[in-house]
């Protein structure tokens, strides 16, 4: 008995040690004023734009280009600017408010699942030691978290409907949940064509009550937007956001590395709680274990993104936080297979421990060091530098990665680069007329630039190099870092060439 407590307590005691980890990483993060990833500046851009009231999805130039996400994230971003002003905090903190409703959402479902309070709080805390295995993104200034939440939300809505009573409203509810889903990250609509195949099975045609719901809640909204933004909204969230091609090669480290590496734990429970599942209904489990089938399409969701070119570990969020209800699920398969001996009262031990082991390995492959992962002092002095620097030049300048640090020093921001790069390579698009003229007149009185694949695509290499100059390297001291995601920090200042 001692030993079966000690298993157990071990798990628990893993999850409150990783959330508390976490809440020392994270919050430092959030109140960071500068990007801590680059994206995080570029879709700032967006929240203000539609705080002003200025189109988002319309044609790239130079003061604006839209990244590929659907609106909802962003346009929440917008509501919280009216009254808070922009800036990266009110957005971190939606991130980390939909952090933390995934934790929660993930521990009501496995103590449901699995009728033990210990088990939900561990896979709560699962999710939040997670943190570096999916990239440090959790409380960032990025759609992501947001998505999570709202993935998971509709589908507990959708399994824990019934035919008929109080809950029919529920598959309602689930179409509306996974519509803003949708509407905050496009490969919702995965969820939502598998729930409507389960809900046809296992309900029959109360499901096509879920079905128009759904269909209605985000086909119309998606045409209206097209059409209000003359076609640019699909340009953006269908062309460009599928123009990314597919490697096999990363698919199979994806498999190697990621889902039988890094998340390992959690997927030997997911293909054990299968087997079990198997041997006991046989086709039948999809009917009467739902929870395998979303988790195996949180994992595929996974997958198209991480096998995308430029796909990063963001893209596991998804299915690491839908693989954090496995202990839960095979602990209700070891509790239902006729293998079980029907005199145990209670939960067999060895069930204990063979859940909390891997609880408690899955823990271990996602042990980081905080220290390395807050923001220091010196990278805040480094911001403040840069933007008192920018502030000095007289004349407009593009910051050509991080337009927040324009804002911030008093110029106009322009467009983030890395999406007029998207537009270009992606999207099929010449650059922007109002772009090159501004380059070739010498618009702006310093360029700034980070170097990376964006800023040294040979069209925008070749027309920077056409009417600048490099004349700095900024140190260290000026050059705030950001350090999740690509790592990208302003480099080089370039200033018009003489006629």
């Amino acid at each position: 008995m001692r030993r079966y407590f000690s298993f157990k307590s071990l798990a628990v005691f893993a999850a409150a040690v990783f959330a508390a980890i976490y809440f020392v990483t994270a919050i430092p993060r959030v109140l960071y004023p500068y990007d801590l990833d680059f994206v995080e500046d570029g879709l700032l851009m967006h929240s203000l734009r539609f705080a002003q009231g200025q189109p988002v999805y319309a044609a790239p130039s130079a003061d604006f280009a839209a990244d590929n996400y659907t609106p909802l994230y962003l346009w929440l971003g917008g509501l919280l600017f009216k009254f808070t002003g922009p800036g990266l905090l009110p957005l971190r903190l939606s991130s980390l408010a939909a952090t933390l409703t995934t934790a929660a959402l993930i521990f009501c479902i496995a103590r449901r699942e699995s009728g033990l309070v210990w088990l939900g709080l561990a896979c709560a805390g699962l999710y939040l030691g997670g943190h570096r295995i999916s990239g440090f993104w959790y409380e960032l200034a990025r759609v992501d978290s947001l998505f999570v939440t709202l993935t998971l939300g509709g589908v507990v809505l959708g399994i824990y409907s019934r035919p008929a009573g109080s809950l029919e409203t529920r598959r309602v509810l689930a179409a509306v949940v996974l519509s803003l889903a949708f509407f905050t990250k496009q490969t919702g609509a995965a969820f939502a064509v598998w729930l409507f195949i389960h809900l046809l099975i296992t309900q029959g045609r109360r499901a096509w009550l879920f079905g128009i719901a759904y269909s209605a809640l985000t086909i119309i909204p998606f045409i209206l937007l097209n059409i209000a933004s003359d076609g640019w909204f699909a340009f953006y969230t269908l062309g460009i956001a599928s123009g990314n091609p597919v490697e096999w090669e990363r698919a199979a480290r994806y498999v190697v590395f990621e889902l039988f590496g890094v998340m390992g734990g959690l997927s030997v429970l997911l293909a054990l709680a299968g087997i079990l599942a198997w041997r006991r209904a046989g086709w039948g489990a999809i009917r009467v274990q739902p929870w395998l089938a979303a988790m195996a399409v949180a994992i595929f969701v996974s997958g198209v993104g991480r096998s995308s070119v430029g796909g990063n570990l963001n893209n596991l969020m998804i299915g690491y936080g839908f693989l954090c209800l496995a202990p839960a699920i095979l602990m209700r398969e070891l509790r239902e297979h006729p293998l079980t001996p029907r005199r145990t009262s209670g939960v067999p031990h060895w069930h204990i421990r063979l859940i909390s082991a891997a609880i408690i390995i899955q823990f271990a492959l996602g042990v980081y060091n905080p220290l390395r992962y807050i923001p220091t002092p010196e990278m805040r002095q480094s911001g403040d530098r840069l933007v008192a620097r920018i502030a000095a030049i007289d004349g407009e300048v593009l910051v050509m990665m991080h337009p927040y640090y324009a804002l911030l020093a008093g110029k106009t921001p322009s467009a983030q680069i890395a999406m007029l790069w998207r537009a270009h390579a992606r999207g099929g698009l010449p650059l922007p007329e109002d772009f090159t003229e501004r380059i070739r007149d010498g618009y702006y009185s310093a360029i700034i630039s980070d170097e990376t694949l964006f800023e040294t695509d040979p069209a925008i290499r070749e027309l920077l190099a056409a009417y600048y100059a490099p004349t700095a390297i900024l140190e260290t001291s000026e050059s705030p870092p950001a350090i999740t995601g690509m790592f990208a920090r302003p480099q080089v200042i370039y200033i018009p060439k003489e006629p």
